[in-house]
């Protein structure tokens, strides 16, 4: 595959080391949502239960992001772009924050790293919002994929020499629907 020679897509350390320490990143946030709060004491009866659920999904996601951020990468001089690099990240540090706050049962208690760092009265707080970062962890890592695979097929179609606004032209003359005009 040819590489876009005259590419208008912003390069500096981000762009470009995304992408190089992406897989790195998906399973330091996996191992970390999987075990990171037995480094607290906090690890409990979730962490199996993360471990062939939450954490491996997480990976394979975030690395078929990186994956498809890689090859887009490679037709662009070694760069993604710097959206992606931002959804990207956020996934990362989300994660973060959602391994520190996720409750676990450990000994019969409720417990988290938050919990265990902060004193046992913030286990509420981390039941309470340990569960909306998990779920904002797998969108931005799922925004993250979908944001790769669009600019993956975007290059790839300005390598075949499609032209988009001309696209966009013809699929506007050739739409029916009057009403949404």
């Amino acid at each position: 595959m040819q590489k876009i020679t005259a590419s208008n897509r912003s390069s500096n350390v981000f762009t470009r080391g995304v992408p190089a320490v992406g897989y790195v990143l998906a399973l330091v946030a996996a191992l970390w949502i999987v075990a990171g709060r037995a480094l607290f004491g906090a690890g409990g009866t979730l962490m199996p239960i993360f471990a062939v659920s939450f954490g491996p999904m997480l990976f394979i996601v975030m690395a078929c992001a990186v994956w498809l951020m890689r090859k887009d990468a490679k037709m662009h001089g070694g760069a993604t772009t710097p959206l992606i690099v931002l959804v990207y990240c956020g996934a990362f540090v989300l994660a973060l924050i959602f391994g520190f706050l996720v409750p676990d049962r450990k000994d019969g208690q409720i417990v988290s790293a938050a919990s265990r760092v902060f004193g046992d009265s913030f286990v509420g707080l981390s039941a309470g919002f340990g569960n909306t970062f998990g779920i904002l962890t797998m969108c931005l890592a799922v925004a993250s994929l979908i944001l790769a695979l669009i600019e993956k097929r975007k290059t790839e179609r300005a390598l075949a020499g499609v032209d988009e606004d001309a696209e966009e032209a013809r699929a506007r003359e050739n739409y029916t629907y009057e009403f949404l005009e």
